[in-house]
């Protein structure tokens, strides 16, 4: 009789665990159908898509941007709100625009560079080494339009040193 027990309340517990595993099974199959369709959502979507050059177009526009004068220095801050939105006001009477950064190691200036292409939603060219430092080219895209955010910005002032 006393050694019945010990089995007994075994397989109580082994009951109760089996029973918390069919719920969490469960729960996991839900949860990865429910992703599984709003994946098909954003596959299906059409602003998901990212604009892609060709290498001709990549090396045509390294050498404009290499070749232009007219540049933007990042400065010791960093990535921030005004940097975005001067590349924006360049964009609007050029295809390209070339970031001067005086960063020492070029993972850190790819690092910048992504984060960049990110935020502005251009397209990098090239990262080249120049004797200020480095230099980031960035394509505005085929399909460009000026963003919403930064028309209200240039007729209402807002403040550009936020860092993000």
């Amino acid at each position: 009789m006393m050694k019945e027990a010990p089995e007994v309340s075994n397989v109580r517990i082994m009951k109760k665990m089996e029973g918390k595993l069919v719920v969490i099974h469960e729960e996991a199959d839900a949860k990865k159908s429910r992703a599984e369709k709003l994946l098909t959502k954003i596959d299906a979507s059409p602003d998901n898509r990212r604009e892609t050059i060709t290498d001709e177009e990549r090396v045509m526009f390294r050498m404009i941007g290499l070749k232009m004068k007219v540049y933007l220095q990042l400065g010791t801050r960093g990535v921030f709100d005004g940097v975005i939105e001067n590349m924006h006001l360049h964009w609007r009477h050029r295809e390209v625009v070339k970031l001067i950064t005086r960063e020492k190691t070029v993972a850190i200036v790819e690092e910048i560079a992504g984060l960049l292409e990110y935020k502005s939603g251009g397209i990098l060219v090239a990262i080249d080494r120049v004797p200020k430092g480095f230099s980031l080219i960035y394509y505005r895209g085929k399909s460009y339009r000026w963003p919403i955010a930064l028309r209200l910005c240039v007729q209402h002032p807002c403040n550009n040193m936020w860092k993000e």
